[in-house]
This record gives C-alpha cells, structure tokens and sequence, in this order.
C-alpha cells in the first residue's frame, strides 16, 4: 500500500503515482468526493501525470505531509508538488513540467453514488452535488487545455490546480468573495514553515540517530491525525481498508477511539510536543461523564459527539474487492471497561513531564469520576482492547487497565494533597491487582481471560504499565509464549489466534514496538533494536504503517496510515534513547 498521506488537520487525502484516490470533505469523517481506493470505476479520482514517463519518484519535503512527485522521461523532468492547505478543505497541486501532463479530475459525492453536474467556467471547472448546494471547484492557471469538464491537458511550464470543496457554492472559490482564499504559492510556503516550526519543538535524538527518520515521519503522521479545531486524534484516515484481501474486517477508523488516542497523546507528551497534547487530553477530558461510565463510548466522533450508527456502502466494491465496505462502527455499544485507564495513565505522564499542578487540579473531577468509576465496575465482565463483537469476558488486560486507572489516580491525588482519596485508590488497585494474580494466571503465566489458557499480544503490556517486573517469572514465561505462539517471523506477530470471525492472518504492527518496549526494560538492547529496525523496514518508501502487516509481502493492511504502530514506534525510540543515555551515564562513572 504505496499511498502518501496527506494532512492539514481538518482533512485528509490518500495519494499514489500522481493520482488522488482518496479525500474526505469537509473533515476527516466525511463522506468521499475521491473514492477510488475504494472502488477503482466509481469511487471517483484526481490524477495528475505525464501522457509518457520512464521513472516516478515520491517524496514528503521535510518531515512535513507535503508531497513531490518527479516524473522524467529522458532528459526531460515534471515535479509536482501536493498539499492541503491549512483551514481549508482542498487541494493544491503546483506543478512545473518539461512533459506535457494528463489530468483527469471526477469528483463523484457521497462516496461514489452522486455523479456531479459539471460547467466549465473562466478559469476553471465547477463540479456540483445535484441533490444540494455543495461542490467543489477548480481553479486552473498556467499553460492548459481544457478537454472536457474531467479532462485536461497541461503544456509546459509552470503552475497549479486548486480545487477547493464548499458546502455552499455561492461562496465557493469563483464567487464574489473568492478573493479571500489562499493564494496556492504563499499556502505552500506557510504550510512548510507551520509543519517545521511545530516539529523543531519536538525532542531530539542523540544517541540512536539510524532512527530519526521514522521518529520525525511517526510525529508528523500524528500531528497529521489531530483534527485541529477540536484537539481530537483519529485512529486513522481511511475506513474499510481491509485486514485480509477479499475477506470482511473492514472498519472505519476516522473517529477518535479513547484508547488510541490515548496512546498517540502518551508519544507527543513524550517527544515533548506539550502543547498538542494537552490539545488532545482537553478533548479526552471534554467527553467524560462524571455520573456514569466516564467515558460512555469507546471512540467519538472528530467534535467530540456521540459516534455514528455502523452502515454498509454496498453500491461500493471494496479495496481489491474487500467486502462490505463501511462508514460508522458498531464499536460504539460496546462497553470497554480498559480506555479509562488508557486516559489516566496519559494524564499522570504529562504531569510527570510538565509538573503542571494548576491543569491537573482543575481537572480533578475527571479524575474523581473515573477513579469512582473502575472502583464500582472493575468486576463486571467486558469487551476489550481487540473489540470483539457480541464477545464479553474477564480480559486480563482490561483488569490491568482498571489497576493501571486506579494506581495513576492515586498518584496523581497524592501529588496533589489529597491524601484520603489516594489512600482509598490505592486499596482497590490493589485488591485488583491480587485478583489478577489468582484468576489471570494459568500453568505459570498470564493468560488472556479469567478461566481460559490462551494468550494475547496485549499481555506484553503488563510491565510496560509497571503492573509487574518485566524480569517476574510469570512474565517471563509469558513473554515465552508470545514469542513462540503469536510470532509470524522476525519481529511480526499476531495479536492472537482467532476471534469471533476466524483465525487471524496478519501480524498487528503495533506488537513489535511492544515487545520492543519490553526488551529495553529486560536490558536487552540489541534485540530492541532489531524489532524497530523491522517495523522500519516494514514501513513503506515515506515510512507510513497501517494497522497491520502482510505476512508475506511486509505490506499494510488495514487502515492507514495508523496511529497505534506509529505513537508506538515514537515510545519505543524515546524509551531506547533514555536507556543508552542510561548505561552510558553509568559507564561514565
């Protein structure tokens, strides 16, 4: 899956070879105007290529989400350079060509099922949503012929194409206050000046340099899933990539899960990113239910708005004809009892990081309300981390959320004074703790469910959170299993077996920084290494991952690109940092 992500925080679009198959308007988890990598005849594109070309290159300008494709025939050369401006929803793409270019541009609304209406206008094209006043413009300048509303043909020379998506087209780009939007050259350049600034603040690595590319590339994938007006951090971009080729786990990912957004806030607080993650800990904070379930959902919509119904897009083939395709996710009533403690232990790295007592005093309600929360229903069955539908059980894994919720909450009260709900905290973690040591573990190891005797990849949380020693002889012989039952091959492993539509197939990539985390806390650096270096070289050529990995061909599946392999990437290299630093410090001596 050899797509570039691009990004401005509000919207995204998925691109290869020149062509646009992807984009979403007005935000992240609208419907598609460019639906191709869903449908290759109806889902809609915007292309931009030589009529004839030799060789293509792609590559992001920086560490920014701002592509340039070269295209050269010969001598003879075409660049062109595609971004989203920042606040808005469209498309710029500037390009400057020895080679004349072939341009086929059709938009299609509402995920491929609305053909547009179509006028050629001076300077451009309008495309128009029958059924409402939305459409979306595009503005041409430079040498070109238009062939026909989705055709044209650029001579060359120097120029771009702005297209630009409206709710309303009475003040889109070519009515009478179309002055007011970017002008495409001067977007550019404050587009790459925003992206640099915002990840020069970001830590620095000086002792394991090899990984400063896929450290920067997995801040900006992050920074690129935040949606900005709100603070909110997708899961990813796209919806219904599949996990298996032709086969039915398709889901739609672009809302913000409290788990997953949880793990990208961890990594920004720990590349020092402070800013953007109290950004996403106010959204996490804003949605939480002081009198119920803290978080009465397991993901919310981008505006922080109960999620959508689960629907299929049937008219739609599917990537490789993967069907069904879907928009909205069932997940949404399922009731995980693990995300609270995602959150708080969030919330108390930042305020180990910052020492911030005024922002987390202020927020100390939601502390209250989720500590309140896990101490009445940490007993109560659950869904879990992998969301298996219609499954509930005693996950062992969720039971570590519910101590990891308490024990954070209890530090954090006693950090800041209030010493009678710390000690009352403390209590119930650890009656939680001692139910998992006599009801979660099996043959001298942690299994995945109270009464069962299998395992799952999650386990290799455990020491993370500090519930036990990575060294503890329960881990290890947990660790044993994992490595001998859940790995696919150097460094790639399942998240487990089976589940309620089958065996499992592809390795979970945000295992492998896991288990990466785990070696470092087991002094075992050099096999740490190895794991990053094997992500890495799974990544694709602009270091992008999905959610999962192709166990034959190192390719993504799933969505994509996905916050959870690319926060984990940025802990592992961060916490690889600190132990270097660690042992060399100590040698020093």
């Amino acid at each position: 899956m050899n797509y570039a992500f691009l990004s401005n925080g509000i919207t995204s679009a998925l691109e290869t070879e020149g062509s646009i198959e992807w984009f979403p308007v007005p935000r992240f988890d609208s419907q598609s105007i460019f639906t191709r990598i869903l449908d290759a005849e109806k889902g809609g594109y915007f292309s931009i290529k030589p009529i004839d070309f030799e060789k293509i290159q792609e590559e992001y300008i920086g560490y920014s989400l701002v592509l340039k494709t070269t295209f050269k025939k010969g001598n003879l050369t075409s660049t062109i350079i595609d971004f989203l401006p920042l606040s808005l929803p469209a498309i710029i793409r500037l390009y400057d060509t020895e080679i004349p270019l072939d341009v086929n541009i059709i938009p299609v609304f509402n995920y491929g099922l609305i053909n547009s209406g179509t006028e050629i206008v001076k300077d451009g094209i309008i495309f128009r949503n029958p059924l409402s006043k939305e459409g979306v413009e595009l503005l041409i300048y430079g040498n070109y012929e238009i062939i026909s509303p989705y055709k044209i043909l650029i001579k060359p020379g120097k120029g771009y194409l702005y297209l630009l998506y409206s709710k309303d087209l009475r003040y889109g780009l070519f009515s009478q206050k179309g002055f007011v939007y970017s002008r495409p050259y001067e977007a550019f350049s404050k587009l790459i000046t925003f992206n640099e600034k915002e990840l020069n603040k970001a830590r620095k690595l000086n002792k394991i340099d090899k990984f400063k590319n896929i450290y920067y590339r997995s801040l900006s994938v992050i920074l690129g899933l935040l949606y900005r007006p709100s603070g909110g951090i997708i899961a990813s971009p796209t919806t219904s990539l599949p996990e298996i080729i032709g086969m039915e786990r398709n889901w739609d990912y672009r809302y913000v899960w409290i788990r997953d957004a949880s793990y990208a806030t961890e990594a920004l607080v720990k590349a020092e990113l402070i800013t953007e993650a109290r950004r996403s800990l106010d959204f996490l904070i804003s949605v939480i239910d002081p009198s119920s379930k803290s978080f009465d959902h397991p993901f919310y919509t981008i505006d922080g708005t109960p999620p959508p119904a689960e629907e299929n897009l049937d008219w739609l083939s599917g990537f490789k004809n993967s069907k069904p395709v879907r928009v909205g996710n069932a997940a949404y009533l399922q009731i995980q009892m693990d995300v609270e403690g995602a959150f708080m232990h969030t919330l108390y790295e930042y305020y180990k990081e910052t020492q911030d007592d005024d922002y987390v005093d202020r927020n100390y309600w939601a502390i209250e309300a989720i500590a309140t929360w896990v101490k009445s229903s940490w007993r109560d069955p659950s869904t879990d981390i992998w969301e298996e539908r219609g499954v509930t059980r005693h996950y062992v894994h969720t039971k570590v959320m519910s101590w990891v919720a308490l024990d954070r909450a209890a530090k954090l009260a006693e950090a800041l004074g209030y010493r009678k709900d710390s000690d009352d905290w403390k209590e119930v973690a650890k009656e939680i703790k001692n139910d998992i040591l006599i009801n979660g573990v099996r043959n001298g190891s942690f299994v995945r469910y109270y009464g069962g005797d299998e395992i799952d990849s999650a386990l290799l949380t455990l020491p993370i959170y500090g519930f036990i020693d990575a060294s503890d002889k329960i881990f290890l012989n947990t660790l044993e299993r994992i490595e001998n039952e859940l790995k696919i091959s150097d460094g790639l492993y399942l998240r487990y077996k089976k589940d309620f539509l089958g065996n499992v197939v592809h390795p979970f990539s945000l295992v492998t920084p896991w288990m990466a985390r785990v070696y470092i806390r087991l002094g075992e650096i050099e096999k740490a290494i190895k794991l990053i270096e094997r992500l890495d070289k799974c990544s694709n050529s602009l270091k992008l991952l999905g959610e999962h990995i192709d166990k034959d061909t190192c390719e993504a599946r799933g969505n994509f690109p996905h916050s959870f392999p690319h926060a984990g990437i940025i802990l592992s290299i961060i916490e690889l940092e600190e132990r270097v630093n660690a042992e060399n410090s100590t040698t020093n001596k």
